[in-house]
């Protein structure tokens, strides 16, 4: 049942999601046109420069907001569907709270990691000439003979990639979290959700404080710099996996518990 569910939330965002992300892959192959014509010789028009000028606002406004734009998409879709008058439908159907959660979190989850390629995307295409092209596949080719070289090289990529997984996945179940507990209440939903989330951070904060701090690194100093690579990324993995976790655990329980759809 949770591949259905997650069929059905992969389709439903992506209707919004993908129009989205190709206006922004338009806009900056408008904005590397411009600035080619910009370049070029002669004197430019004065409407040449003025639609120039308009596209690379709109390009700067767009690369700022599509982050929080896919965020706030994400966010409304689980209030919406779990939280609010659609939650009468979604929870009667015959499958459990965690296929819900799971559902929401995955697509939340791949949706973040979309938006962050669309970004570095539109930032090569505004600037994409013969140079960068060069520079792009040396850059590649680098990396690809580095790999193949040296096996430590894939796996430091790999575990940055696992990591940035498991930051995508805790900051969605950290956004599910806080919803959760602050449309518990009766009123003034959304603002207690805010204050939910902030007290997330601060306590996650602490929580990595109090948990860094209490090490010992000079064990570090005895083992090479792989070991220690290895050594940091399980930490911090272990850390996202606890926080995770925990933002898991209060989103199951408020949905089972004390769920509030007035």
């Amino acid at each position: 049942m949770l591949g259905k569910l997650l069929k059905h939330e992969l389709r439903a965002t992506a209707h919004t999601m993908l129009p989205i992300f190709g206006v922004m892959l338009l806009v900056s192959a408008m904005a590397n046109v411009c600035a080619r014509l910009m370049n070029g010789p002669g004197n430019t028009p004065v409407v040449l420069s003025i639609i120039f000028t308009l596209v690379v606002i709109l390009f700067g406004v767009g690369l700022l907001a599509i982050g929080f734009v896919t965020v706030f998409i994400m966010v409304r879709r689980f209030r919406d569907n779990l939280l609010r008058d659609e939650g009468y439908i979604m929870h009667t159907l015959p499958v459990s709270v965690h296929a819900q959660i799971w559902s929401k979190v995955l697509v939340s989850s791949l949706w973040y990691a979309a938006s962050s390629v669309i970004m570095v995307l539109s930032v090569l295409l505004v600037s994409w000439d013969v140079d960068t092209i060069k520079e792009t596949g040396n850059v590649v080719g680098q990396i690809i003979r580095a790999m193949t070289r040296e096996d430590y090289v894939a796996e430091m990529i790999a575990e940055v990639l696992a990591l940035l997984v498991l930051g995508s996945l805790m900051t969605s179940l950290s956004f599910d979290a806080a919803l959760s507990i602050g449309h518990a209440f009766a009123k003034n939903k959304m603002a207690l959700s805010v204050l939910a989330f902030v007290g997330l951070l601060v306590l996650g904060e602490i929580f990595v404080y109090y948990t860094a701090s209490g090490i010992d690194y000079g064990f570090l100093e005895s083992v090479d710099f792989i070991e220690g690579w290895r050594i940091t990324c399980a930490g911090a993995a272990g850390m996202m996996l606890a926080m995770g976790g925990v933002c898991y655990g209060i989103t199951a329980y408020f949905l089972k518990r004390k769920l509030n759809l007035e």
